[in-house]
């Protein structure tokens, strides 16, 4: 066991994290103007930014724990510069995360905000004039094969649709039972079209105003990844008008958190949720667990299981 940690969180943690970290010590919550930071040996971040500014103040900082599977929010390069290893849990929300998407594109294709809307405005009749989309027989347009995407796959397979896939990073062709297609005749084929690829400057802006005319008209589109992949989000709704996309659904934006007075939150053909759709019980327990295992494995001076940034261990090392 390692001795007492000061163990920081940029964001309220879950009494799992909590748990898991209790041979640490106990995880506190950074002040609003994050003016404890360099007290922080242990960081714990969440969906909040973290740059080479905040890195560079946290001067007793030794790990950055990242609690989902991207770091686009942490800046890597100024944490490996300063010698501080970047652990993160890139396997244990994939499930969670693909029951979230599944629910949200069937909260869409069941114009379950439009249905729900006709009783909240005393519009019984309106019922009749919104049109209900079947889930079998549909084709889900899969765009990033990873993790999450695959058991997206899965369970879209399981619900009698055809899936098929784009990935920036995979040869057109077939991936097991999985056909890969080029983005745009994916766009074309695609009822429902899903975004789980992680944002990167090849796909910043991927879902444009071209990939949405190219887009089967009618279709649903469903974004739990980052909300930069899609170009501008007022070109969403821009589509929703002309009948382009018949639903939209979102847990995640370009700006978080969206104003209130964003349209995209008050439209009854998007469904959206606060970047959260992952957050499942048994997701905190084996983040928070797995997180936990890394970071007293750097302390130790020891090789962690997932690690962004392997030279800052050989610097950290070096610096012991």
């Amino acid at each position: 066991m390692v001795r007492l940690t000061r163990v920081y969180a940029t964001a309220p943690v879950p009494a799992a994290a909590q748990r898991a970290f209790d041979s640490l010590g106990p995880v506190q919550l950074l002040a609003p103007d994050w003016s404890d930071l360099d007290q922080a040996e242990v960081l714990l971040v969440r969906a909040e930014e973290l740059r080479a500014a905040e890195i560079r103040r946290a001067t007793s900082l030794r790990v950055i724990a990242r609690t989902g599977s991207g770091v686009d929010n942490v800046d890597v390069a100024a944490a490996t510069e300063r010698g501080v290893p970047v652990v993160y849990a890139p396997a244990a929300g994939s499930r969670p995360v693909a029951e979230g998407t599944i629910a949200l594109m069937l909260a869409a294709m069941k114009r379950l905000g439009q249905l729900h809307g006709t009783l909240e405005s005393g519009a019984w009749p309106q019922r009749y004039e919104i049109e209900i989309a079947d889930v079998r027989g549909a084709t889900l347009g899969v765009v990033g094969l990873g993790r999450i995407g695959r058991e997206v796959a899965q369970l879209a397979a399981a619900l009698g649709m055809t899936v098929v896939s784009h990935d920036p990073i995979a040869a057109d062709g077939d991936e097991g039972d999985i056909e890969l297609l080029e983005l745009g005749a994916l766009l074309g084929r695609s009822d429902v079209v899903t975004l789980h690829c992680p944002l990167t400057s090849e796909t910043r802006g991927l879902i444009d105003a071209g990939a949405l005319d190219r887009m089967k008209r009618g279709a649903v589109l469903v974004n739990v990844a980052r909300g930069e992949i899609i170009a501008d989000q007022r070109l969403l709704i821009e589509a929703l008008d002309r009948g382009q996309l018949s639903a939209v659904a979102l847990d995640v934006f370009a700006v978080e958190p969206p104003a209130p007075s964003n349209p995209l939150l008050h439209d009854p053909r998007v469904i959206c949720t606060p970047h959260s759709i992952g957050l499942t019980i048994s997701w905190n327990e084996r983040v928070f667990s797995a997180l936990a295992a890394d970071v007293e494995r750097c302390l130790r001076d020891e090789a962690p299981v997932n690690v962004v940034d392997a030279a800052a261990l050989e610097s950290a090392a070096g610096r012991a």
